[in-house]
């Protein structure tokens, strides 16, 4: 399960990419092209990820008309959704093009006519696509390395690069209402994305996945492979 080929330039993707919700236009058939392709490689293993361009989207996002339906069978982890689809957002991002997770920004009734959702399978997300005249200035609020992971970045580095790539990646993931609903483990084996409890927990694990995304793409900036395993509270992951 995760199983997905990431892109080197997914890594640069993370420290740029930032929440957009006010764009120019929505992507030419070339991008609309190339993100059909990342669809076609992240739906499976109960992960569908779908794109539509028309109606669906509401009011606070405006400029495009192009989104992304992650369509989930039941009994698919969250995080899969989340994983998939910020593989997605990161693709997009490294190709200039701005994007928004919506939990709730968009019409349930017209996403599921479009899908043509069936009674074993749900839709929690959507992400709008567009064209931006740049991307907004990378700002996160996110907690520190220390609150995150119980250690410093010279502890963190002292276990090794892979292990620091990933943390501080994973440290950047986007979440609901920025709630940051995980913990990190790191050690000389592994890196685990864990449970962390918040107020707001519907979106929670979904929002792990994302993490989980990132921490891979950290791990193969430092020229490792990430594999995950199913874990008391979380996922750990071994490169």
């Amino acid at each position: 399960m995760f199983e997905l080929k990431l892109e080197k330039n997914w890594y640069d993707a993370i420290y740029r990419r930032s929440s957009v919700r006010k764009f120019a236009a929505a992507p030419d058939k070339e991008q609309l092209d190339r993100l059909g392709v990342l669809c076609r490689k992240a739906s499976w293993q109960g992960v569908t990820l779908r794109m539509f361009k028309g109606p669906g989207l509401k009011g606070a996002i405006r400029g495009t008309d192009v989104y992304a339906v992650i369509v989930a069978k039941r009994g698919t982890p969250m995080e899969l959704e989340g994983y998939m689809g910020e593989a997605l957002v990161l693709e997009a991002t490294a190709m200039g093009l701005g994007t928004c997770w919506l939990g709730a920004g968009f019409y349930p009734d017209v996403i599921h006519r479009n899908v043509n959702l069936q009674n074993d399978e749900a839709v929690h997300c959507v992400i709008a696509l567009g064209k931006v005249d740049a991307l907004p200035e990378f700002k996160p609020k996110r907690r520190d390395v220390q609150a995150v992971c119980g250690l410093t970045e010279g502890q963190l580095g002292e276990l090794g690069a892979w292990q620091k790539d990933a943390v501080l990646a994973a440290r950047l993931a986007p979440s609901a209402i920025n709630q940051q609903p995980w913990k990190i483990a790191a050690d000389k084996a592994s890196v685990s994305i864990l449970e962390r409890p918040v107020l707001y927990g519907k979106f929670a694990p979904l929002d792990r996945g994302i993490c989980m995304l990132h921490a891979a793409v950290g791990a193969l900036h430092a020229g490792r492979e990430a594999a995950f395993k199913k874990v008391d509270g979380g996922y750990a992951m071994r490169a």
